[in-house]
């Protein structure tokens, strides 16, 4: 099915019908893009494939994670966590907070961050604690949950799922002393737990839930690669796969449907692990020309991958395919585009809008960039160009579903 809308884009455009819209409302992706040196915040709009930095962050010296609620998004950078207004590039709160690593959000806007680190001289941080939440509104320091009633070590990777609040404990700024658990903690009840991973499952740098599984990546001491799986219902019960001789680097891995493509570092592609039967897929390579990504995300319901590429030095980049693997688009960002999110706008009220159609029947059309396609990318809005027999113009929105 495909919806659409056209806006005149000359006042001389001759309308000959009208048309009403059927669904009361469509929403419109856009992809938010958190650069971690110099820190900046921008955003990608997918129809046009075009990038609009929204404001950089002054004195600071890297960013670590993105978190994005409504209108609001929350930033990590380095010991600070800010809250800024996505529609005005307002910061909302900016508070300190040594350590600060990675953090979700709680139904209600409570911001809840892993701690962890270096100091100056590169020996990790003297915390007090790895697990704090902050207030939705001011972020003022809300609590903490103690080394003797939280997570044990630093940690980093956090996510939330039913009310459960995911802690990847991991310890990663000890060399050779990196530790494999998992922490949960129930926000409702005020009550945390912890596993141990098992062989194989030091050093969790990410977490992903699947149909009732728990998934961590997990870089060991840097010379393999491995994916445990954890039973939602009973963490205690693990399953865990290796890559020997590979390092999953800088924690590039998303579920693309039920397959988490994982990015090996030094290589291009993204490696496949089938979730329900915990199994590499012998020569899989998902976008397989692509280069090693930094940062990965892909959109819930198209598919789309969106992979960070960088030199961390000169330049960053956004590149957008499809889910079978298609180039659709290549957009520069800022230098190491390291968290990326998805904001969903909401455009209701449409279903009374009369829209103009344009008379006769598209003899040429060309998408944002110009280029001379008649076919739609199955996916986000297409924002594109017709021309007429006669020779009207017209802008026309449509998404593809």
């Amino acid at each position: 099915m495909k919806r659409f809308f056209r806006l005149p884009i000359a006042t001389a455009l001759c309308v000959a019908a009208a048309t009403m819209l059927t669904s009361s409302s469509w929403a419109q992706d856009e992809l938010w893009v958190l650069n971690e040196t110099p820190p900046s915040l921008g955003r990608i709009d997918l129809t046009s494939f075009s990038y609009e930095e929204l404001l950089s962050f002054d004195n600071v010296g890297y960013a670590t994670d993105l978190e994005i609620q409504g209108d609001v998004a929350l930033v990590v950078l380095e010991n600070r966590v800010v809250k800024v207004d996505l529609s005005t590039g307002q910061m909302l709160a900016d508070v300190e907070l040594l350590g600060a690593q990675e953090a979700t959000l709680l139904d209600d806007g409570t911001v809840v961050v892993t701690r962890g680190g270096l100091d100056d001289a590169w020996q990790p941080l003297d915390l007090t604690s790895f697990l704090v939440w902050l207030d939705a509104d001011d972020l003022g320091l809300e609590g903490e949950l103690l080394p003797t009633e939280g997570p044990t070590l630093p940690s980093q990777e956090v996510v939330v799922h039913n009310g459960k609040v995911y802690v990847a404990v991991n310890n990663g700024w000890a060399f050779g002393q990196e530790v494999g658990r998992l922490g949960c903690w129930d926000v409702e009840e005020d009550i945390y737990s912890e596993w141990d991973l098992g062989e194989g499952a030091k050093n969790p740098v990410a977490l992903h839930v699947l149909d009732g599984d728990l998934f961590t990546v997990n870089n060991g001491d840097w010379s393999s690669t491995s994916v445990t799986r954890a039973n939602l219902s009973d963490l205690a019960s693990v399953e865990t796969v290796a890559l020997d001789g590979v390092s999953v680097g800088c924690n590039a891995s998303a579920f693309v449907d039920t397959k988490l493509a994982v990015q090996i570092s030094g290589e291009n592609g993204l490696r496949l692990l089938d979730g329900p039967s915990m199994v590499w897929e012998e020569g899989a390579v998902l976008n397989a020309d692509a280069p090693s990504a930094y940062s990965l995300i892909v959109h819930p319901s198209y598919g789309w991958t969106c992979a960070g590429v960088t030199d961390y030095v000169t330049y960053g980049e956004i590149q957008i395919r499809t889910a079978e693997g298609e180039w659709l688009a290549t957009v520069p960002v800022g230098v190491s585009p390291g968290s990326l999110a998805w904001r969903t706008l909401d455009i209701s009220n449409l279903d009374e809008v009369a829209l103009p159609v344009v008379q006769g029947n598209a003899e040429r059309q060309w998408d944002a960039l110009g280029r001379s396609n008649d076919a739609t990318v199955p996916g986000l809005p297409s924002l594109r160009l017709m021309r007429t027999a006669d020779g009207q113009v017209s802008k026309t929105v449509q998404v593809s579903q």
